[in-house]
């Protein structure tokens, strides 16, 4: 006999998945042709602009990506209208075949996102780690078994996604992710992003804050 239960993922991290719709051929070309330099690192490239979702020719673009963070903020997380998040900062990066991404967190922003504008099954899933501050269901200092058929986000050290074209991925600045090699024949392009809030915080007293976006004209 089944038994009846249910299972609440308590204080769990929010990661938002969607496919951007009616995304222009144009736009993907664009950003193929934007100017882009190696990483120190040698395992990708990226564009010299760090603001290219503020390119005039990408204004379509841009707006159906904040599309998708507002239903992810407002609708989903249920964040308040008076607080207003902007995107900050975005820049293209380019995974030719054989490139990387070691793990890495998004500095100064509160949310994360990235858009894959070209891709296919093995140009490289992307992968969200568990920081150890995390424990899901035991300390890292004990090492439970789990059944390898059986991992799941109560038990997982990590949690891969494998990307589409116009996909859309939203995430908090501060959980961990990494790319896998491209092992597929063609280049991978992706737009990272970040969102951060503006408004006023707090209640009517002492603890009130103020934030404007200044580079906002």
């Amino acid at each position: 006999m089944a038994t009846k239960f249910n299972i609440t993922p308590l204080f769990g991290i929010p990661l938002y998945q969607s496919i951007v719709d009616d995304v222009q051929e144009s736009d993907l070309e664009y950003i193929k042709s934007l100017d882009y330099k190696r990483y120190p690192t040698n395992d990708g490239s990226t564009t010299t602009s760090k603001f290219v979702l503020d390119d005039i020719n990408l204004k379509d673009l841009k707006q159906k990506i904040l599309h998708n963070c507002n239903h992810f903020l407002y609708d989903i997380l249920g964040v308040d209208e008076s607080a207003r998040f902007e995107i900050t900062n975005s820049w293209s990066n380019l995974h030719k075949p054989g490139d990387e991404a070691g793990g890495h967190t998004h500095a100064n922003s509160m949310i994360s996102g990235v858009f894959y504008v070209q891709t296919d099954r093995d140009s490289g899933d992307i992968m969200f780690h568990k920081e150890k501050t995390n424990y899901n269901i035991f300390t890292p200092t004990i090492k439970v078994p789990f059944k390898q058929d059986n991992l799941n986000i109560y038990n997982t050290e990590g949690w891969a996604i494998k990307p589409q074209k116009s996909m859309l991925i939203l995430f908090p600045s501060t959980l961990k992710h990494s790319v896998f090699v491209n092992k597929s024949k063609i280049d991978r392009y992706s737009i990272a992003f970040n969102l951060f809030a503006f408004g006023k915080f707090g209640f009517d007293n002492v603890t009130q804050l103020g934030l404007d976006n200044t580079t906002q004209a």
